[in-house]
């Protein structure tokens, strides 16, 4: 991997982590568009939330912003993870 390329990874990885610090502080306290549709359709909880039960709800860890913050870190580790790993598989195959 080129030096250029590195860089480019790194900075996009504080420019995530920077946002998903600064998220909770700027997000709206309103329903989002999905949440709005449902409550205009008198969908209850029980049916919106039937099929799978998310393992962080709402995307936070307690009811604390660094809760909010904490999760959001956390589900860009897993994702970078995720992908880097599937980017070392296929280039393991191709070589």
């Amino acid at each position: 991997m080129k030096k250029k390329d590195k860089y480019l990874i790194i900075v996009g990885i504080i420019i995530c982590i920077v946002v998903a610090g600064l998220s909770p502080f700027i997000a709206s306290g309103d329903p989002d568009g999905l949440e709005k549709s449902a409550e205009d359709a008198n969908v209850g909880e029980d049916v919106a939330y039937a099929f799978v039960e998310s393992p962080f709800p709402d995307y936070t860890m307690g009811d604390s912003v660094f809760g909010e913050i904490f999760a959001l870190v956390l589900g860009i580790i897993i994702t970078l993870l995720l992908a880097f790993g599937v980017a070392y598989l296929i280039k393991k195959n191709k070589a």
